[in-house]
C-alpha cells in the first residue's frame, strides 16, 4: 500500500437476517422436495477452487458443527522461499480481510447500542475529538446515517481517507450534498465509526491541544480493544489485530501466476485507518464469528440486530432457489497489466438450516461468490435415498 496503485476495497454485502420480519433467528428455508447434500456441496466447492487460485481455505459448518474444512495452494509461493518449497495456505492463515471489516465495525456499533453506550439517533458530534470543528451540515448528523452510508461523505476508496487527520478535514468541509440521505458506498464513514466506537466505549475526551499523533494512537487502540473484548473473544477468536503477526506473513500474487514475487496482503499496520478495512482474520476466525452471531446469537441480541437490519447497510437479504441467504466479503488488491488480479478475497455465506460457509482466496480468477452459489444450488438432490 506504500506504492501508488489502484486499491480496490469492496464490500459485497454484509450481515443479513432473513424472513418476512427481519430477525436473528436465521434464514428461511423454502418448502421444496429436494434435500441438501453437504457432501456434494463440499466436493463441488473444492473442485471449483483447486486450480483457480494461488492458495485457498474454506469451511462449511452446519448448526455449529464443522462439516468440512479444506485448504490448498500457497500463502507464500516457492519463488519467495530460499528452500523453494513455499509455505502452504491453511485454514488458520490470517490475511487482511479488507471490507469484511465493515461487518466487524457494524457489530461493534450494535453492541454499544445494546449496552446503551450510544443510540442510533444520537448526534455523532458527541463522540468526536474536542478539537474538531464541524461543518454546519454535520452538527446534527446521526449515528444511523453514518452506519447506513447516507451521511454524504464522498471520498476515494483508498487508505489515507480513513486516517484521523483526513476525517477531521472532511467533517470540517462538509458533505457532498448530492449524496446526503442516499446510500453511497465508501470507506470513510466506517473510518469515522472507528472514532465513534473509541469514544462511545469509554475513551477520555482530551483537550483541543492534545497531541494529534497520540490521539490517533489512543483512538485506534480503544477501537481494537473494544472489538477484541466484545466481538472476537466471545466468538472464540483470540489475538486478532489490524496488522499481520505472522513470522511467515501471507503474500498476494498475480493470477494467473507465473512465478512472480508476492506483495503483503495489507500495509504493515492498518490500525490508524481501520473501520472500513484493516482487520486480519483467518477462514477459521470468520466461521467462528458468524456462527457466534447468527447460530449461537451470543454477540448481539435479536432486538438490536433487528434495528441494525432496518438501516439496510450492511444488511442485504437475497432470495435464492432454496431460501433466503446472505453473504459478506472483502477484496483487496489491484488489477495486473495482463488483465488478471493480484490480491485477496475473504467471504462468508449464510444459508438456510444454519449453514455457514467461509471462503478465503489468495488471488484467483474471480471472487468466490459465483462458484459458491453454483456449488450450493447444485447440491440439492431431488430424490435422495
Amino acid at each position: 500500500m506504500k506504492k501508488t496503485q489502484l486499491l480496490i476495497l469492496t464490500t459485497l454485502l454484509s450481515i443479513s437476517f432473513c424472513s418476512a420480519q427481519i430477525k436473528l433467528a436465521y434464514n428461511e428455508k423454502k418448502e421444496q422436495s429436494a434435500a441438501f447434500s453437504a457432501k456434494l456441496f463440499d466436493e463441488k466447492l473444492l473442485a471449483s477452487l483447486k486450480d483457480s487460485t494461488v492458495g485457498f481455505a474454506y469451511a462449511v459448518w452446519q448448526t455449529g458443527n464443522p462439516i468440512s474444512e479444506q485448504s490448498g495452494g500457497y500463502k507464500i509461493t516457492p519463488i519467495d522461499t530460499e528452500d523453494n518449497k513455499g509455505v502452504p495456505f491453511q485454514f488458520n492463515t490470517r490475511i487482511h480481510i479488507a471490507s469484511f471489516s465493515k461487518t466487524v465495525t457494524a457489530l461493534a456499533i450494535a453492541k454499544l447500542v445494546e449496552m446503551r453506550k450510544i443510540g442510533w439517533n444520537d448526534e455523532v458530534k458527541n463522540y468526536l475529538p474536542a478539537s474538531w470543528v464541524l461543518h454546519p451540515s454535520f452538527q446534527h448528523l446521526k449515528l444511523k446515517d453514518v452506519v447506513a452510508m447516507k451521511c454524504g461523505l464522498n471520498q476515494e476508496l483508498d487508505q489515507v481517507s480513513s486516517h484521523l487527520d483526513s476525517l477531521q478535514i472532511y467533517m470540517r468541509n462538509g458533505p457532498d450534498s448530492t449524496k446526503v440521505g442516499k446510500f453511497h458506498y465508501q470507506n470513510t464513514s466506517y473510518g469515522l465509526l472507528r472514532v465513534i466506537i473509541a469514544y462511545a466505549s469509554g475513551m477520555k475526551r482530551y483537550s483541543v491541544d492534545f497531541n494529534a499523533k497520540a490521539l490517533t494512537l489512543a483512538i485506534s487502540n480503544q477501537y481494537k480493544k473494544f472489538i477484541q473484548e466484545n466481538i472476537f473473544v466471545p466468538a472464540g477468536i483470540n489475538g486478532a489485530e489490524c496488522h499481520s503477526q505472522d513470522t511467515e506473513p501471507a503474500m498476494q500474487y498475480p493470477f494467473p501466476y507465473q512465478n512472480e514475487p508476492g506483495e503483503p496482503t495489507g500495509d504493515a499496520d492498518l490500525s490508524a485507518y481501520a473501520g472500513g478495512f484493516g482487520w486480519y482474520l483467518s477462514a477459521e476466525d470468520v466461521v467462528r464469528l458468524m456462527n457466534a452471531v447468527v447460530v449461537k446469537k451470543k454477540i448481539v441480541g435479536p432486538q438490536v440486530m433487528d434495528e441494525l437490519a432496518k438501516l439496510e447497510f450492511p444488511i442485504k437479504i437475497r432470495n435464492g432457489n432454496y431460501g433466503s441467504y446472505f453473504l459478506s466479503g472483502g477484496d483487496w488488491g489491484h488489477p495486473t497489466k495482463t488483465g488478471g488480479w493480484r490480491g485477496i478475497h475473504a467471504y462468508y455465506f449464510c444459508f438456510p438450516e444454519n449453514l455457514v460457509v467461509t471462503v478465503f482466496m489468495n488471488s484467483g480468477d474471480s471472487p468466490p461468490t459465483k462458484r459458491v452459489m453454483r456449488a450450493y444450488n447444485s447440491a440439492f438432490l431431488k430424490n435422495p435415498k
